[in-house]
């Protein structure tokens, strides 16, 4: 649900967005600037035969190192676990805690519009439970390569509409990936 409402919305910030930053003169990312974005994830969870959506909030912090590189740190905690049914087996999913680092790249492609690009290395917990999976609840530690790309829309000159979309795992047929939406607070 939250991928089918990213577009249309992103297109409206933007629109919004341009028709602010046109005359107000917004200027690129300094050097040694820091950020912080809070976002909603809508996650997917999938494994063979079977596809679970969890949602998290997601909070990164970074800085920036030049006008189009930066270093992030990331922390996501789950706010909801995903559910289905396989037969007659009910499953459920929730990824939490979720922790890694980034190495982000942007490109500004108007004023106050950016595009951006991030590589770096995900920790995450993944909490199965439901007689699909066995009779007891699991918890499992996993962790891999993590990328992603998005696109940051100024709204002003502190406040930044952002979103993503982000693989955060992607092993032993198992993928962990998803959406976010949320808002950049430059400092």
């Amino acid at each position: 649900m939250l991928q089918k409402i990213v577009t249309p919305l992103l297109f409206a910030v933007s629109v919004s967005a341009m028709a602010q930053s046109s005359g107000q003169g917004l200027k690129p990312p300094a050097p040694g600037q820091a950020y912080v974005e809070v976002s909603l994830n809508g996650l997917n969870y999938a494994q063979t035969g079977m596809r679970l959506s969890p949602t998290a909030l997601r909070t990164i912090v970074g800085k920036n190192v030049s006008a189009t590189f930066a270093y992030e740190g990331m922390l996501a905690v789950g706010t909801s676990q995903g559910s289905t049914t396989v037969g007659t087996a009910p499953a459920y999913a929730k990824i939490d805690p979720m922790f890694g680092g980034y190495l982000k790249a942007r490109k500004e492609l108007a004023p106050g519009m950016e595009v951006f690009g991030r590589l770096g290395a995900v920790s995450l917990v993944k909490k199965l439970d439901g007689s699909y999976f066995g009779p007891t609840p699991t918890s499992e530690r996993m962790g891999s390569v993590s990328y992603g790309l998005g696109v940051k829309i100024r709204i002003n000159r502190d406040t930044s509409f952002v979103s993503d979309y982000t693989s955060y795992y992607n092993r032993k047929q198992e993928t962990v990936d998803g959406v976010s939406l949320g808002l950049a607070f430059d400092y």
